[in-house]
């Protein structure tokens, strides 16, 4: 059956009173008394004829002079080029749809036809209702394909537009489609990235394949972002974070949404850049007044007492103060004061003489001629017996030092930084620590904060130490969950930042992802110790220290009951009913 205007051209667009125009037809057909007839079966049929060809070179020059909408090509021409090739050039050059009209169908013929990428297949002889049917569908089918290019050209130019990269990929990593941009982080010339293997067009290393690889395989609900830097051949590093989908259309298939965070790394180094002195890490104000306090002391040669609780960074800020002052090519010698006898503190400071004491079986330099030039630091100057706090006042007092066992003093070219974390003004009231000493040692002071009192400092501290040990123990660290870093903020760090600094080393090593999670937390985290908590002096009491330890948990685990139960110990069962029992069920 006939369609109604079987030479109607769909394609172009028509007014009211204007009658869509017939579809323009080129033949190509070496047989003149074959052409003649065709034409009148396509005139008949509705077609406009609009030229005809003899020759596969003749049918390429009419393509492009009469620009038809559809061309039907004979497969046998006399000539260089035959209708298959000619087909494939026009096919190349222009966008028209191609049936061939042939008399033969074996399989040879068929399978060089298929290069052109032909529309319809039509063999002789036929009637004029095949023809019409064959060039309907064909038409129907360049519409079709002529739609679904713009769409995909239309995609193409959305995800080309956007900032992010995008990167398609088979069951077998090579690429289906890379956008633009993604590219031009890959510096890869546009166009040339299809059917690569994503190796060959991201410049990675064999760690960073293996990573992304890793991360590829899991399950999409736990795949984080990788963060890589690609070292291309630009005039410099490029930071980029990768985040793995599937691919819902092809399985094993893969999308990769490619981010450019190198203004972000930049900006942040520049943040960072003053949030370190040394190995000091924090830029917190009381932080920041430290940094100034150590640049201030290290231009004189004062004795600096450093005070501050256990684990936070004395001995740190000892070695910068050295590092920046002149002293910094002389050497830094250090000891902790903490339970040493009266005579081996005496010892170990002021060296003694063979047979000064028992045990004395040979001379030995005190700790003041090893450091002489350079730097001496006391670690805990408070727990000094008294005795030997008279000689040190000495010593510091005539820049001279007298061995045990010995009459002649030498000479003692040493700065002294002592630390303490203890109360000496309180432990001098008390005649613990000679007052005069105190005075003679505190000329310059620098207090270190507590790490719970600069807690914005904890991300920095966590970010620094994470790549620290992985870096130390081989293991690939990509960051922390936010469940885990919650916990770090909220903890009150008793030990500080060496509590903290050995609790996350403990988290690398337990962690089995690339991820820290909070299971990765050293248990002292994740538990309440009775024994820290006072005992309430009755029920109403209780219950307040109750409902606190419930709400700490519950924020501790973001909210989530099952998590919060865990971490106090208890069923869910059990928290659920003390939360409906001190009225807490709704928060």
């Amino acid at each position: 059956m006939e369609p109604t205007e079987p030479g109607t051209n769909l394609d172009v667009p028509t007014t009211a009173k204007e009658p869509p125009r017939p579809v323009r037809v080129l033949i190509v057909e070496d047989e003149q008394i074959v052409a003649i007839d065709l034409e009148g079966h396509l005139e008949r049929l509705g077609y406009h004829v609009v030229a005809s060809a003899a020759s596969g070179q003749e049918a390429y020059d009419q393509a492009g002079r009469a620009q038809p909408d559809l061309i039907l090509m004979d497969v046998r021409l006399d000539g260089p080029l035959d209708g298959i090739e000619a087909a494939r050039r026009i096919r190349q050059q222009w966008d028209v749809p191609v049936v061939f009209l042939t008399a033969y169908s074996d399989a040879a013929t068929l399978e060089r036809a298929k290069l052109a990428e032909p529309y319809g297949y039509l063999v002789k002889p036929f009637v004029p209702s095949d023809l019409n049917a064959a060039i309907q569908m064909a038409l129907y089918k360049g519409r079709v394909d002529r739609a679904l290019r713009e769409h995909h050209e239309n995609l193409h130019a959305i995800l080309d537009a956007q900032r992010q990269g995008t990167v398609m990929l088979d069951a077998e990593l090579r690429i289906r489609f890379a956008s633009a941009a993604a590219c031009r982080m890959a510096d890869v010339k546009e166009g040339t990235a299809e059917g690569r293997p994503l190796a060959d067009f991201l410049p990675l290393s064999p760690e960073q394949t293996a990573a992304l690889s890793d991360i590829s395989g899991r399950p999409s609900g736990q795949r984080s972002k990788l963060p890589l830097v690609l070292e291309g051949d630009g005039p410099r590093p490029q930071s980029v974070e990768i985040e793995i989908l599937d691919d819902p259309r092809h399985e094993g298939g893969r999308i990769l949404f490619l981010y450019d965070v190198t203004p972000l790394v930049d900006l942040r180094r520049q943040l960072e850049a003053g949030a370190a002195l040394g190995d000091i890490v924090g830029r917190s104000p009381a932080m920041r007044q430290v940094f100034q306090l150590i640049q201030d002391v290290a231009r004189v040669d004062s004795t600096v007492l450093i005070e501050g609780e256990t684990g936070t960074g004395k001995e740190l800020v000892a070695r910068a103060i050295h590092r920046l002052g002149h002293r910094r090519d002389k050497r830094f010698v250090a000891i902790n004061c903490a339970g040493l006898s009266e005579e081996l503190a005496a010892s170990l400071l002021f060296g003694h003489r063979r047979g000064a004491f028992t045990g004395a079986v040979g001379d030995q330099e005190g700790l003041f001629e090893a450091a002489h030039g350079g730097t001496l630091f006391l670690d805990e100057i408070g727990d000094l017996p008294i005795r030997v706090q008279t000689t040190l006042l000495r010593v510091l007092e005539e820049h001279a030092v007298v061995r045990l066992g010995e009459s002649q003093p030498r000479a003692a070219d040493v700065r002294i930084l002592a630390a303490t974390h203890r109360d000496l003004a309180r432990e001098a009231a008390e005649q613990r620590f000679r007052q005069d000493l105190l005075y003679r040692i505190r000329v310059a002071r620098i207090k270190l904060p507590a790490l719970r009192q600069r807690r914005e400092d904890l991300p920095l501290l966590v970010r620094a130490f994470l790549a620290d040990h992985a870096a130390t123990t081989g293991k690939r660290v990509d960051g922390i969950s936010d469940e885990a870093l919650a916990i770090l903020l909220e903890y009150d760090w008793p030990g500080n930042v060496r509590e903290l600094r050995n609790g996350l080393e403990y988290a690398v090593i337990r962690m089995r992802s690339s991820i820290l999670q909070v299971d990765d937390l050293p248990p002292e985290l994740l538990e309440f110790s009775p024994q820290a908590d006072p005992q309430p002096a009755d029920q109403e009491d209780a219950n307040t220290a109750d409902a606190d330890r419930l709400q700490s948990a519950l924020r501790r685990a973001r909210g989530n009951r099952t998590r919060a139960a865990a971490l106090l110990g208890i069923s869910r069962a059990t928290l659920y009913r003390r939360l409906r029992e001190l009225g807490l069920d709704e928060a």
